[in-house]
């Protein structure tokens, strides 16, 4: 389940992590976004992309904040610095650009970050730091980076655009699984926003087609020499993200049997899910029960506006407003929970429907 990190081991993505590879790399654009439902394999694309590059990086995982209700300052720092000294120990002339920086000590082989109001260390000039040091260029990636939303006390936005205008050899990748809550962040599209009117790269990983879940299976299979041919009913049952088909996969090695494997993997993800929803929810205590239940109706089967509307009025013995309705739609919208094809609302893939049928 761990993310892949050489091309041999990524299944299928190749259009891809080519592209990456062609915006960061041949055309340096200072930011690639790489957007994907949770699960579908970014982290595993950007991977297999930065040794394909050849370039130095700083990767910062911000998952690790996605059960927290605020993200500070202290708690970002503290990260770019585990990250910044996992590569000063490979490249250790790197301390020495550090070094003359406010808010930055060396001690020994390795540089503390000041986080105090007093004394705070600047990440412009960490930038300015690092660009100088990386001659032949350099990759940042931040990782589910819509969990910088709920950054308090600090502002990545106009350090990512200063970034882009100014220092050469940094460039940024930009992942997201939760793509509207992503650009809602970014605000490319307001005049306000620094990061107006820059150009960047999209890639974007859809989930498997039918016919790539079921070459998926098979390769793997094969490498094990395991005989496999249930193809249909696993794509029909878990649906076409890679997370899951690789944990089904461990456990058809392991139990052999298929609906047993298949029944351990819906358990196994519809607790997971269930567990990142309330997450989700974590600041919305007042609306719980509606988000709830807008799930519930649109894992019955999708649904349109109006039995949505009609669902939740049951539910609350009372009127509630349009306007209501569409903050509801739109904050699952941008988290990735459920999407609109054909202007019905649907849960995002079939393992999240399981999840609030059961």
């Amino acid at each position: 389940m761990r993310p892949k990190d050489s091309r041999s081991n990524l299944f299928d993505r190749e259009v891809e992590l080519g592209k990456v590879v062609e915006y960061v790399g041949r055309l340096g654009l200072p930011i690639t976004l790489v957007l994907g439902f949770r699960r579908v394999g970014k982290s595993s694309l950007i991977l297999v992309a930065l040794r394909e590059l050849g370039l130095s990086s700083i990767y910062i995982d911000l998952r690790k904040f996605e059960e927290r209700q605020y993200l500070s300052y202290r708690d970002f720092v503290l990260e770019l610095q585990r990250e910044v000294n996992n590569l000063a120990r490979r490249f250790p002339r790197l301390l020495d650009f550090l070094r003359n920086i406010d808010g930055v000590s060396i001690m020994g082989n390795q540089a503390l970050f000041s986080w105090k109001s007093s004394s705070r260390v600047s990440l412009a000039s960490l930038l300015d730091a690092v660009n100088e040091w990386a001659g032949n260029g350099i990759v940042i990636v931040l990782d589910e980076a819509q969990e910088l939303v709920k950054a308090r006390g600090f502002n990545v936005l106009p350090i990512l655009a200063y970034a882009y205008d100014n220092l050469r050899n940094v460039r940024f990748i930009i992942s997201g699984s939760k793509m509207g809550l992503l650009y809602r962040f970014l605000r490319v599209k307001d005049p306000e926003s620094p990061l107006f009117g820059r150009a960047m790269g999209v890639v974007e990983l859809a989930p498997f087609t039918k016919e790539q879940v079921i070459e998926f299976l098979r390769r793997g299979f094969e490498e094990l020499g395991i005989e496999f041919n249930d193809y249909d009913t696993v794509y029909k049952e878990l649906g076409g993200i890679p997370g899951w088909l690789t944990y089904f996969g461990l456990k058809y090695y392991e139990y052999r049997d298929l609906d047993r494997a298949i029944n351990g993997t819906v358990d196994y993800a519809t607790t997971l899910i269930r567990r990142e929803f309330e997450n989700f929810l974590a600041d919305k205590a007042v609306a719980r029960d509606r988000y709830l239940t807008i799930m519930r109706i649109v894992s019955r089967g999708c649904a349109g506006w109006g039995e949505i509307k009609n669902g939740l009025e049951v539910m609350l013995g009372m009127e509630i407003s349009d306007s209501r309705i569409s903050e509801y739609l739109r904050q699952l919208l941008d988290s990735a929970w459920i999407v609109k094809p054909n202007n019905k609302y649907c849960p995002a893939e079939p393992l999240i429907g399981k999840a609030f049928r059961a």
